[in-house]
């Protein structure tokens, strides 16, 4: 319900006082009324008048860059929080490609180590195997360890960046 309420807003509503603010000539309007405001300080209306004007202004402004300036940062989160699943998915295909070349040299000295075999035993004599080196565990390779390859590591890892206090709220609803 509350998110279709905030669509309709964004769709429908808001967009209006962000383009009667933004328009230049409404702009350069509520500039000149500082003029009046100090040439006719003697008449409290009007002071009064501009004043409330001004300061409503002021304050549709503020909450206008605030409300957009809030919208930027979620959809920053949200931006860095799918590069980083990126980065993660790349990382896991990366390595996983890394251990099938690894897979594979071992399949290549397991060969050579029966094509030696065989060409010994042809020469009548024996051959004694080398022992396959072994594969290295490449996710603790990794400076952070297999730790780097958990599931929840991202949600681990962006915990440790501060969010505003407004941002927080966002997110929980």
């Amino acid at each position: 319900m509350f998110e279709r309420i905030n669509s309709f807003l964004d769709l429908y509503i808001l967009p209006w006082p962000v383009r009667f603010l933004t328009f230049r000539f409404v702009i350069l309007a509520t500039i000149a009324l500082l003029i009046p405001l100090i040439i006719y300080a003697n008449n409290t209306a009007l002071v009064l008048l501009i004043n409330s004007y001004l300061n409503t202004m002021s304050v549709a402004v503020s909450s206008i860059v605030l409300l957009y300036a809030t919208i930027a940062e979620v959809r920053q989160k949200r931006i860095a929080d799918l590069q980083e699943q990126r980065a993660q998915e790349d990382h896991t295909h990366v390595t996983e490609m890394h251990d099938m070349v690894l897979q594979e040299l071992a399949n290549q000295h397991e060969e050579l180590q029966d094509l030696k075999e065989l060409l010994t035993q042809l020469q009548g004599k024996t051959y004694a195997r080398e022992a396959v080196p072994e594969t290295p565990d490449l996710r603790e390779l990794h400076p952070r360890g297999a730790a780097r390859f958990a599931d929840d590591d991202n949600e681990k890892r962006l915990a440790q960046v501060p969010d505003s206090d407004l941002t927080q709220a966002l997110h929980k609803t």
